[in-house]
């Protein structure tokens, strides 16, 4: 049984994390893939909100956080309006109408207020300064990624972005992962990913890469799935494996 220093946070499978994070940061090339939403970006509460507001509008459905969580956290936003479609069983209404209209609603909350929260900008140029490989690999819009990206510092550390229009089958497919790995030049088997959804951890183990969920409050089904799981991403996350990355 290894000995843990006992400052380490007593979370979900914070020293798994720990674990996890020190065995990727000993790989010969390290690299790091990002989910956007409610993970690179702290954006799920404004997309509740949206779809939320959107579905009573259009579909007539009084969606709830529960029927969100459970059915359409981390899929792409075209699955999203596909299933709520399907759920409502609403006719006569084009998927790419309400997605052009969710579109212009998530860059008006955005403008104002950018979702990549300073801790997390931190982490990223922590990644940047040790040439780490990163990349986004999500189920969001290019557009809605780009919007985001534009007014943050994190733009300009990551470039690479596999978005929803990339891919013909989204996540827990692990198509975008993989799609992510080969444009950032790195093996999956040393790529640690961030997730924050049940389908997204799928996708990215499906892959073989590695994976820790970002979630303040994990639900028991993320829990089950995840290998490990931290509240946030903070310089927390690997600053104890800093040393490794040094001596590449």
């Amino acid at each position: 049984m290894p000995v843990f220093d006992s400052a380490v946070p007593i979370y979900p499978d914070a020293r798994l994390a720990r674990e996890i994070i020190t065995g990727w940061a000993a790989a010969p090339q390290p690299a790091v893939i990002f989910d956007f939403n409610g993970t690179l970006s702290d954006d799920e509460p404004i997309l509740f909100r949206i779809f939320s507001e959107l579905f009573g509008e259009h579909l007539n459905w009084a969606m709830t956080q529960q029927d969100y969580d459970r059915n359409l956290l981390g899929h792409s936003d075209r699955e999203i309006v596909e299933k709520a479609l399907e759920i409502t069983g609403a006719d006569g209404h084009d998927v790419d109408t309400l997605l052009e209209l969710r579109k212009h609603r998530y860059r008006d909350l955005v403008a104002g207020d950018n979702p990549i929260r300073p801790d997390t900008v931190r982490l990223v140029q922590l990644l940047a300064e040790h040439e780490v490989p990163m990349a986004i690999v999500t189920g969001a819009q290019r557009d809605d990624v780009q919007a985001v990206l534009s007014t943050s510092p994190v733009g300009e550390l990551i470039r690479v972005v596999v978005a929803e229009e990339d891919v013909t089958r989204g996540k827990p497919d692990p198509e975008g992962f993989l799609s992510g790995a080969a444009h950032i030049g790195c093996p999956p088997d040393q790529i640690i990913v961030f997730e924050d959804s049940v389908p997204g951890v799928r996708g990215a183990l499906a892959a073989g890469m590695g994976c820790i969920a970002v979630a303040a409050q994990p639900t028991d089904e993320l829990v089950a799935v995840a290998p490990a799981v931290v509240e946030r991403l903070s310089v927390d996350v690997v600053e104890h494996a800093l040393p490794s990355l040094r001596e590449r």
